[in-house]
């Protein structure tokens, strides 16, 4: 019965993601009865269903590439919203609205893959790059790197989203982690994101490898430097596309990964489906609670997780970090 526990594991993580679903189309700043829901004759119902679908594929993205670059870099505690990597994705994308008022949606999404894509190149020269790639010196780099590139790409991108009145009613919520209620132009990063989580299952084996060390895995043939490359683009993708769609959302490619690999183990594939259901289901009940709370007014997705994500983050420390351990003086 040994080789089916994974099996079961994968389908009560899709029966919570159902579950969440369901609440995610029923409960809101508005009522629908369970009727309502079933025969989908409510007026609410096509807002909510295209507002989950936003949220499930961000939170699937963002679960896939914190789980990524803590593979990469052997750090628990990378994670795109915390690293900088969300932050200098959302500086391109407030930038280039601001600068370039008729730019599609398509555009933003450009720019803020490229800013992803700046921001972690400089965390991943901050933290050492390949001479500090499974080295215990990348573990204090990163985390401290990933802050000094946020607070910086975040203050920035307040600045310009403060100095405009057009910028705050349109990117004062999303900066914060909201999930637009209605569509804006996020088919293109929606379909973006769909198509890089399905190339990513492919890379999960060349990543393993890497895992075990840069010769082993050059003598199966797999050169270490590509994988590096691709697993930053694909991080690089997905945390951009999801920044054009929700914001700078942090803590979920922390804790959802943190979770996934404790129920895989080793196994990396194993541990990146479980993150696609979980990561899915987190995002849309932080949404669900945000707008059950205080109804009927809202709190965005991306609050509520920071909330719980720095508890999660405590917790997740006190799991790494052996006790007693302090700075020798």
């Amino acid at each position: 019965m040994a080789p089916l526990r994974p099996l079961y594991i994968f389908l009560l993580l899709l029966c919570l993601f159902a579950l969440t679903l369901l609440c995610a189309l029923r409960f809101g700043t508005a009522q629908m009865s369970a009727e309502a829901l079933l025969h989908g004759d409510a007026g609410l119902l096509p807002g909510r269903g295209f507002r989950a679908l936003c949220a499930m594929t961000v939170g699937a993205a963002l679960a896939v590439s914190g789980l990524m670059l803590q593979s990469l870099t052997g750090n628990p505690l990378a994670d795109p919203g915390i690293t900088g990597i969300n932050a200098g994705a959302a500086l391109m994308a407030v930038a280039t609205a601001q600068f370039a008022p008729s730019a599609s949606a398509g555009v933003v999404m450009v720019s803020a893959i490229a800013g992803a894509g700046l921001a972690g190149l400089a965390l991943w020269l901050l933290a050492g790059g390949d001479a500090g790639l499974g080295g215990e010196g990348i573990a204090l780099r990163l985390p401290l790197a990933g802050l000094a590139i946020e607070a910086l790409c975040l203050s920035l991108a307040m600045m310009l989203i403060l100095t405009d009145a057009q910028s705050q009613a349109r990117y004062l919520h999303w900066i914060s982690g909201a999930i637009p209620p209605v569509s804006r132009g996020e088919t293109v990063p929606l379909l973006t994101i769909c198509a890089a989580l399905v190339a990513g299952i492919f890379l999960c084996n060349r990543l393993a490898l890497l895992t075990l060390g840069a010769d082993q895995s050059h003598s199966l043939g797999r050169n270490p430097r590509v994988t590096i490359s691709l697993t930053l683009a694909l991080v690089t993708v997905l945390s951009g596309a999801s920044v054009a769609i929700v914001g700078p959302i942090a803590f979920l490619g922390l804790l959802v990964p943190f979770v996934a690999r404790g129920l895989a183990g080793t196994e990396l594939r194993r541990a990146y489906f479980y993150c696609l259901p979980l990561g899915a289901a987190v995002l849309m009940a932080s949404d669900v609670a945000g707008r059950v709370i205080v109804r009927p007014g809202e709190i965005d997705a991306g609050l509520i997780l920071a909330m719980f994500g720095g508890v999660g983050l405590v917790m997740v420390l006190t799991r790494l970090l052996p006790r007693g351990a302090g700075v020798r003086s």
